[in-house]
């Protein structure tokens, strides 16, 4: 498939998956977008790994009081397709984190002028012109397709450059272990910002209980989310069971 023919149809994907997410149907995770952004380069294992990370990278962020978060559904875009061109992980996971931290201001833009559409369909709605309100309502949207496509679009197209200074970054070794050492340091970050929403003082035994899987008996993340279904559901059902509230 040609650079174009990506560039567009992922381009598209990013703008077209802002509304759909606005419209109550959650695709535009990075976890997804990392999938079909594989699927579309002919890589979707790639995109998978990418989108994964991006995922728990994501943890913790949220738009509370329309704060401006990093967009690392962007970023699984541009990491998976970083990595399916250089072969490198953890410089796919650099450029998914950078530029998902510099959507940030795509963000920005993009809410910025859509308070112009907002405007004008108060002042139609003032008139009781209802056709006109419901156009400026819908092309509200607009601006969250275009500052999400038109970047990613443009990105796509120039990606040799990106692959060229990774590349180079690869060819000097100090350089290369510090993307090593990013990259698996990354998605802590995620479960950190988690941790601050989780009352720790209460549920400290889950987290002892879940380290010592994870560091002493090697217990892998799927076994990790069972067994924490599981003692989740044992607890909740002794807490029901002696009339205490979960």
């Amino acid at each position: 498939m040609s650079n174009f023919i990506v560039a567009l149809v992922l381009g598209l994907w990013a703008g077209v998956s802002m509304v759909l997410n606005s419209s109550g149907i959650p695709v535009r995770t990075p976890l997804m977008t990392g999938v079909i952004a594989g699927l579309v380069i002919g890589s979707p294992q790639q995109g998978f790994e990418i989108g994964a990370v991006c995922q728990l990278m994501s943890i913790g962020f949220y738009t509370y009081g329309g704060a401006t978060i990093p967009d690392y559904v962007i970023g699984a875009i541009f990491g998976t397709v970083v990595y399916h061109s250089t072969g490198n992980y953890e410089a796919g996971l650099i450029v998914a984190s950078s530029l998902g931290l510099l959507m940030t201001q795509m963000d920005i833009l993009g809410r910025a002028t859509a308070t112009i559409f907002q405007y004008l369909g108060d002042g139609a709605l003032a008139k009781n012109n209802i056709p006109m309100f419901e156009v400026w309502v819908l092309m509200g949207n607009l601006p969250k397709i275009l500052t999400r496509a038109i970047p990613t679009f443009l990105g796509l197209m120039m990606i040799n450059q990106i692959t060229s200074i990774v590349d180079f970054a690869n060819s000097v070794q100090w350089i290369s272990q510090g993307l090593a050492i990013a990259g698996k340091g990354l998605p802590v970050v995620g479960f950190a910002l988690l941790l601050t929403y989780m009352d720790m003082k209460k549920y400290w035994p889950f987290m002892a209980v879940g380290y010592v899987l994870f560091a002493y008996m090697g217990v892998n993340t799927i076994g990790l989310a069972i067994a924490g279904a599981a003692f989740g559901a044992l607890y909740l059902t002794r807490m029901i069971g002696v009339g205490g509230e979960a």
